[in-house]
């Protein structure tokens, strides 16, 4: 009898008790209260909007620096996955569900669906990215199907984390997406998927939607899944999920 596959709503919200998250993040008072404040308005949505039966898994730590919990949840994750017949789905604590939304079950191989900042190799200021379509790492999926392979490059690769770069994880997670077989920006990029709302604000509203729209190729209106960004002025990123919750 074969074993049925469990879906898995995964995210992690360390105490980080540095306050360098690459540059000095203390003028934005408590990180760790405000991202908590976002996670339980993300939490909210995803059981109102994300069809399935599917557990929550919250990996809550305490560590000295961000880098420590990219590393950490990379190889928790998979400790999960490797446990055979599990679909998971990665979203970060500020992400906001808009709109009811189909996501286990629907891919065979690990996604990710959006461009982030900057989008490509090809621009300039791009932080030594690889790849020529780099995507945004905060909504991801591992399917129980996707291949083993492509994990095992990937941990290789985190063996040797550059703890000093914002980017690690985002680069070892490109290089699994893409070096799956048929992986093409025209089957692969699906922004409403993963909108990325990173030059949102309640201030200038309409313009900054109106910039954001342009940069993603999509309506914010049609978006399914929004990631806010929280690195980006956590105070005004969790205003800006407040009034959101209220249109979801």
């Amino acid at each position: 009898m074969k074993q049925q596959v469990k879906n898995y709503l995964i995210r992690s919200l360390y105490k980080i008790k540095s306050p360098m998250w690459f540059q000095d993040r203390s003028h934005e008072g408590d990180l760790y209260d405000q991202y908590m404040k976002m996670h339980e308005i993300s939490l909210r949505t995803f059981k109102k909007h994300l069809n399935s039966e599917w557990e929550f898994i919250f990996f809550n730590k305490e560590v000295e620096n961000i880098q420590e919990v990219f590393k950490d949840h990379f190889f928790e994750i998979y400790d999960l996955w490797k446990q055979g017949n599990v679909n998971i789905l990665y979203c970060g604590p500020d992400n906001i569900m808009m709109k009811e939304t189909d996501i286990f079950g629907m891919y065979d191989d690990f996604r990710m669906f959006n461009y982030t900042d900057p989008k490509s190799s090809e621009e300039p200021n791009h932080y030594n990215v690889q790849h020529k379509h780099f995507f945004n790492a905060d909504v991801r999926y591992y399917p129980s199907t996707m291949s083993q392979d492509i994990w095992d490059m990937g941990l290789e690769m985190a063996e040797n984390w550059d703890f000093n770069s914002w980017n690690t994880e985002q680069f070892i997670l490109n290089k699994m997406l893409w070096e799956q077989d048929g992986r093409r920006i025209e089957n692969t990029l699906d922004p409403k998927m993963a909108y990325q709302g990173h030059m949102l604000y309640l201030e200038d509203w309409e313009g900054t939607k109106e910039y954001s729209n342009q940069w993603n190729g999509c309506y914010l209106a049609d978006a399914r899944i929004v990631h806010l960004h929280g690195s980006r002025n956590a105070p005004k990123k969790l205003a800006l999920m407040q009034e959101l919750e209220k249109l979801s």
